[in-house]
């Protein structure tokens, strides 16, 4: 028996193809199709030049040190932050009377505004009179310091992150049966075989998500750079967004900034499709 053909499906699909289209295909095409040319200030295209920009571009050391900083940042921040939020999920697992409370408590961060948690991070990183180093009892000039800049930042962003996590594993590790619970307590198992063996495989599917999101977050971030330290001290804090930023707003360097673009863009989708080899072996669908 043949399958009726519908086009109602399609209709469904089609004012976010439309979108996707207009906002996320046909820019990242054009900036493909410029970043093989050479661009005035203006954003005219003078001449074509092939794959010219971007052998220059990968001889630029300050772009080979945004791909280092980029990577650092992901490194430190999307495992932590993930980590963290699935360890305060199951510290909140149980329903108490102030579940509400630490639950807000621990997925505000969330909500933060990035610029109103920079400014109140680079106050607590001030090395004359901020709390952080007042409480350790360090003498750090957090953020122009080109050893501790950048995971000055990616502190904050895992806090930031953080209660994001949070709130996805919370949700993941209540949907949990409980007889698998009970069953695991009745044969001894005690929290760290059961967060072995039972919390973080049938969890493995929501944590897959956040750190796909997480990379692909991670990979574009530039927000903190630009408001707290502007790629410095020395090029230590700037990522490949930050990079291609700078290139066109501040020098108006277009032949740099569009071939900057696409390598940032193949860079994060060889770490994604890095991300997605490990699905079949590490994440359980219930």
């Amino acid at each position: 028996m043949k399958k009726k053909w519908s086009i109602e499906p399609y209709l469904w699909l089609l004012p976010a193809m439309v979108l996707f289209a207009v906002f996320t295909f046909y820019p990242f095409l054009r900036t493909c199709y410029m970043s093989l040319h050479i661009v005035n200030t203006m954003g005219e295209i003078k001449r074509f030049v092939g794959l010219e920009n971007y052998f220059y571009i990968l001889k630029d050391k300050n772009f080979i040190q945004s791909i280092i900083n980029t990577f650092v940042y992901v490194i430190i921040s999307v495992p932590i932050a993930n980590i963290l939020g699935l360890i305060l999920a199951l510290l909140a697992n149980k329903k108490r009377k102030l579940s509400r409370i630490y639950e807000v408590l621990f997925s505000l961060p969330m909500a933060m505004s990035m610029s109103v948690s920079a400014i109140i991070f680079q106050l607590m990183y001030n090395p004359s009179f901020g709390v952080i180093n007042y409480i350790t009892g360090l003498d750090i000039n957090w953020l122009n310091d080109e050893r501790y800049a950048m995971l000055a930042i990616s502190i904050i962003s895992i806090w930031m992150s953080a209660g994001y996590g949070f709130l996805f594993m919370l949700s993941a590790v209540r949907n949990i049966p409980e007889e698998i619970i009970e069953s695991a307590e009745l044969e001894g198992a005690g929290p760290l075989q059961k967060c072995r063996y039972i919390y973080i495989p049938l969890t493995s599917s929501t944590m897959f998500f956040l750190i796909c999101t997480s990379l692909a977050s991670s990979m574009m971030m530039t927000a903190l750079v630009n408001v707290l330290t502007e790629g410095g001290p020395f090029g230590s804090t700037q990522t490949i967004i930050y990079y291609m930023y700078n290139q066109f707003a501040v020098g108006g360097n277009y032949t740099n900034a569009f071939p900057a673009a696409v390598i940032g863009f193949l860079l994060s989708a060889a770490v994604m499709g890095i991300s997605f080899l490990f699905e079949k072996r590490g994440v359980y669908y219930q």
